[in-house]
């Protein structure tokens, strides 16, 4: 039997995972990392933390492969999506990672917009002028750090920096490339005439292919260092978005997915590209090459649930999310009132605004530490139901939602989120979507199967839960949509935001 290596490159660690060409999970091991935030607004991390993660679990993923005489056919990589890296010609990173997070460069987004608008920017990219996606960041550099810009020789991003690590090559996939806001989102290929207006020259960036290419094998060096064989195949699996698809069945119209990680983003398949008349969308590629997405997403909902826990349940001398958990039960809907508007490091859709900031509204003496706690699943589970209905409006009605991520192993966030979007919630058994679409993605380019949907059909065919939603929850959830509606509009039409920036 042969077997695959997919790495996952996340937020807060990056994962190396043996899987079986049918899907079986079979040995997996994690090394964790942190990001660090100045001033509020800039987000940064040590590319050598990528490098140390992926040295460290792919020298234990070989002890263990070697240890059973496994049969490794292949590498995929998948990572997350929008954050840039300088790299000299020998790929030696010359600052460090200006993450997907990062708002830094708002000065570069009126800069661009100046010179090209908004609008054309999203007809021709898909995305929203904003500093979450790469091309502001990498002006950021041309214009803040001029010398590190002109010893830069490729400006990557995280998945095409763990690529070089592994065959030596500058490359990157369609995927990724379509969150630089430099892609042609309708040809696939670098828009030179954006390249041009913008001022980023085109040879820094890496060379473009299809996602699930094989893009080199693992080098002489590389082997050397990890104990695994060489000149096994590496795949570019895509952006760790676009990879989940895939493995949430995000094959067809009517399909949509929500993933909860760090972030949320929900995601429905589209035949062509597809555009929001108030840009609140974005349109990216999907891992099926030739295929798009219509995608909106917020930059903070497990993020804010694990600062949660990290800041109220210090004291837990157990597990403090089940504590976390347990007190947000006792709870009721709606949390007694409690409101969260969940925009700790800005808003993505459906507001668009970098300069939001995070609310716990309607607090009062008789409110309980699992109010808050309610408070914030609600308050996540209600920004992504605004998305879903956003997803609606371009993609056609959406009939169930599938979903994935860290935070829907707790069931009640799963049937919030089922009443709170009116729509039959399912989960299936195997949470890891990113490295399933991975998989996927591997499984088709190697032949093993003939297309996507055989590939999922093999690969998930796990059991699955449906939670249904709560028709009298449905009625309270509206009500509460239009509330944080309401309390965001009234904070952004007062200039509030503006008082704290």
């Amino acid at each position: 039997m042969e077997y695959a290596i997919i790495i996952d490159v996340g937020t807060s660690s990056l994962r190396s995972i043996v899987y079986s060409l049918k899907g079986q999970f079979i040995h997996e091991e994690s090394k964790e990392y942190h990001t660090v935030i100045t001033n509020g607004n800039e987000v940064e991390q040590d590319p050598e933390s990528w490098h140390n993660a992926l040295v460290f679990t792919l020298m234990n993923t070989a002890q263990y492969v070697n240890r059973n005489r496994l049969n490794i056919c292949t590498i995929a990589v998948t990572s997350q999506r929008a954050s840039v890296i300088p790299v000299d010609i020998k790929g030696k990173p010359l600052f460090n990672s200006v993450m997907w997070q990062d708002k830094r460069s708002n000065t570069q987004c009126f800069e661009i917009s100046n010179i090209i608008g908004a609008n054309e920017i999203y007809r021709k990219t898909g995305l929203r002028l904003d500093p979450y996606f790469s091309a502001p960041k990498m002006l950021w550099i041309k214009e803040e750090q001029p010398e590190i810009y002109k010893n830069t020789h490729k400006l990557l991003g995280v998945q095409d920096f763990v690529i070089y690590l592994l065959t030596g090559k500058f490359i990157t996939d369609w995927t990724q490339a379509s969150r630089t806001m430099l892609m042609n989102i309708k040809n696939f290929n670098w828009d030179e005439e954006l390249l041009n207006e913008i001022g980023i020259d085109k040879e820094l960036l890496p060379e473009l292919c299809a996602p699930g290419s094989i893009v080199g094998n693992l080098t002489q060096e590389m082997s050397r260092i990890t104990g695994l064989k060489s000149d096994i195949p590496v795949i570019i699996g895509g952006g760790d978005q676009q990879c989940a698809a895939l493995a949430l069945n995000i094959l067809a119209p009517g399909s949509a997915e929500a993933n909860t990680g760090t972030g949320s983003f929900v995601i429905a398949f589209s035949e062509k590209p597809a555009f929001d008349g108030q840009m609140r969308t974005l349109c990216s590629a999907a891992a099926v090459p030739g295929k798009w997405i219509a995608e909106a997403g917020i930059f903070n909902t497990g993020a804010i649930y694990r600062w949660l826990k990290e800041q109220f349940y210090k004291e837990s001398s157990g597990d403090s999310f089940k504590m976390l958990n347990d007190e947000a039960i006792e709870s009721t809907v709606g949390a007694n009132g409690v409101l969260l508007l969940p925009h700790f490091q800005g808003s993505a859709a459906p507001y668009w605004n970098p300069m939001a900031k995070g609310v716990i509204f309607n607090l009062t003496l008789g409110t309980k530490r699992g109010d808050v706690a309610r408070a914030v699943l609600e308050g996540i589970a209600l920004e992504i139901a605004d998305n879903i209905n956003l997803i609606e409006n371009i993609s056609g009605e959406i009939n169930s939602v599938n979903v994935a991520g860290g935070m829907t192993k707790f069931d009640l966030f799963d049937k919030i989120q089922a009443s709170a979007f009116d729509k039959n919630v399912i989960k299936y058994e195997n949470s890891e979507a990113s490295s399933l679409g991975a998989l996927i993605s591997s499984s088709v380019t190697l032949g093993v199967y003939d297309d996507y949907n055989e590939a999922f059909k093999n690969i998930c065919n796990a059991r699955q839960e449906v939670f249904e939603p709560d028709k009298n929850y449905v009625i309270k959830y509206k009500e509460l949509l239009k509330r944080k509606n309401s309390l965001y509009n009234a904070l952004e039409k007062g200039d509030i935001y503006k008082l704290f920036n």
